[in-house]
């Protein structure tokens, strides 16, 4: 195993599977205390920290509407697939997820262009 791929594997975290993620539609993952957020909506995988930037709510408690993630505090509405709430042009970090088979991974490293 070379450097690159064991940094790789260390820095993603097995969800669950397909089925169970999307029956769920939000799941909650502890990885190095730090909560990621997985949201199944309309076929897709999308993932956040789990604590909105605003108010440190719980986005997990949050709901899904026009395709954005609605923080149950404030009202904050962020882009499933980029994190950003036009309102107040904030980005709450996103994490990548993949699908392996019928596996859902999420990556512990917030997207880069995703943390503002």
């Amino acid at each position: 195993m070379t450097a690159e791929s064991s940094l790789e594997a260390t820095q993603w975290h097995q969800v669950g599977s397909v089925a169970d993620v999307s029956k769920k539609r939000k799941v909650v993952v502890e990885v190095d205390e730090r909560q990621i957020l997985v949201v199944a909506h309309e076929g897709r995988f999308f993932a956040f920290d789990n604590i909105c930037i605003h108010r440190e709510r719980e986005l997990s408690k949050g709901v899904i509407l026009n395709g954005k993630l609605v923080c149950p505090g404030h009202q904050w509405a962020f882009a499933l697939d980029t994190g950003w709430e036009a309102v107040k042009e904030a980005c709450q970090p996103t994490h990548e997820v993949r699908v392996d088979g019928d596996d859902v991974f999420v990556c512990v490293a917030p997207n880069p262009t995703s943390v503002s």
